[in-house]
């Protein structure tokens, strides 16, 4: 059903329940936003399979799944949310999220433009008393009639950042990686950090996604909702698939520098990425190892650009465009699952980066540089990578940074780089 134009983050805050996962995503340079709340169909499952077995869910729920109502505005229909953890398995006494969460909702609220659709999804058998349900729904369509705004984000960044703990730790795992490269156990690895912080009152996410989406536009804001009291957001720059009519769009995103204050310092700061060896190194092991996974599905992937800069307010890097047209028979969770996890964000060889990462990080990855996204009833979809994120817990948050290391990586620059990540969650919190 149609809605009045409204704010996505609004009707997000209106929908929620503490009690019920909830989905959000949007990248505010396309005018694009989808909330989703109160799973009707849930899905949450462990182990190597996960991929196909969120598949067979998403497909065998629409077998039995009619769609009604004007399904020519953008995102009617049915849609089911995913988020994927980064490992195949979690830690079950640190495990917020499961490997795999896939949930058509109760309530999905879309925007487009000036567009705004609310999709209600209803459970209904012989045994279903109409009248309450469609009481129900139509309320819900009145509560969103109002047009309302979330308050106002912070128009000033913070000068309060807190100094990295173990830095120490991470500038070793960097030179030990260096060491097992120059060895030729590995072409790369991206080590992560984490920056734990406190705050005098529990955050509102409403107030940092609000603060994300206006900083970085061009970047997907996401939160994601456990419904256990856990929350994961962030801003992320990388697009790992998007699928439309059969259509595929993804990106090589990797090799970064900081920007410059002033214009010519910017410019040359971009131009020393853009022929820098070791970013550009970087950057092609993870071109090369997309193109080739593609390959291997039997997909023709086109590079339809060369290297270029991706400008974000504090950081730019290097970004390929790779298009492509799919098959009918693949679904894109099986595209997903031979994608993840690129070397964007885990390494290469892909396994044996795999193992380092397990052991040379001390703390849980969670949804950090793993899928999330959507698919609709038609099969097409978007997945971005959950990096720039952090893990809210109340008046507590985690914040997720990582640097891919290479051959000629500099451990201090390394460091320098997570820190010039972790601020960009630390501006929306803080």
């Amino acid at each position: 059903m149609e809605l009045p134009k409204l704010d996505p983050l609004a009707a997000l805050d209106l929908l929620q329940q503490a009690d019920h996962p909830y989905f959000y995503w949007e990248k505010q340079s396309q005018r694009t936003a989808i909330a989703a709340t109160e799973p009707l169909l849930h899905l949450q499952i462990d182990g190597t399979q996960r991929f196909t077995q969120a598949q067979h869910f998403i497909c065998t729920s629409l077998v039995d799944t009619v769609s009604a109502g004007a399904l020519h505005l953008p995102f009617a229909g049915a849609h089911f949310f995913c988020s994927f953890t980064f490992f195949d398995h979690t830690n079950q006494e640190q495990a917020f999220f499961p490997a795999a969460s896939v949930f058509l909702p109760r309530w999905q609220v879309a925007c487009v433009q000036d567009q705004a659709v609310l999709v209600a999804n209803a459970v209904i058998d012989t045994d279903t008393v109409l009248e309450p349900l469609a009481r129900n729904i139509w309320e819900r369509w009145q509560l969103l009639q109002t047009p309302r705004r979330c308050p106002s984000p912070r128009s000033q960044a913070s000068q309060f950042y807190p100094q990295l703990t173990n830095a120490d730790a991470f500038t070793t795992a960097v030179a030990d990686t260096l060491g097992l490269i120059k060895a030729n156990k590995l072409q790369k690895l991206v080590l992560a950090h984490t920056l734990d912080v406190k705050t005098p009152q529990p955050l509102d996410l409403c107030h940092a996604l609000g603060t994300l989406r206006e900083r970085y536009p061009e970047c997907y804001v996401f939160a994601v909702s456990n419904g256990q009291g856990q929350s994961f957001i962030g801003a992320s720059p990388e697009r790992l698939i998007e699928l439309h009519d059969h259509h595929l769009v993804t990106d090589a995103l990797a090799g970064s520098a900081p920007r410059g204050l002033s214009h010519e310092e910017d410019q040359a700061l971009g131009n020393q990425l853009l022929s820098s060896k070791k970013d550009g190194h970087e950057h092609r092991v993870v071109l090369d190892f997309i193109r080739d996974s593609l390959w291997e599905l039997g997909i023709t992937p086109q590079v339809t650009s060369l290297p270029h800069l991706l400008q974000l307010p504090n950081i730019q890097h290097l970004r390929t465009l790779i298009t492509a047209e799919v098959p009918q028979h693949l679904h894109l969770l099986e595209i997903l699952a031979a994608l993840h996890p690129t070397p964007a964000v885990a390494g290469m060889s892909r396994e044996v980066a795999q193992q380092q990462i397990h052991k040379q990080e001390t703390f849980e990855r969670h949804l950090y540089a793993a899928p999330l996204g959507w698919i609709d009833y038609q099969g097409n979809g978007e997945f971005t990578v959950g990096i720039r994120s952090a893990l809210i817990n109340g008046s507590q948050a985690r914040l997720y940074a990582g640097a891919g290391i290479v051959a000629g990586s500099d451990p201090q620059r390394e460091l320098a780089e997570i820190q010039l990540k972790l601020h960009t969650l630390l501006d929306a919190l803080l």
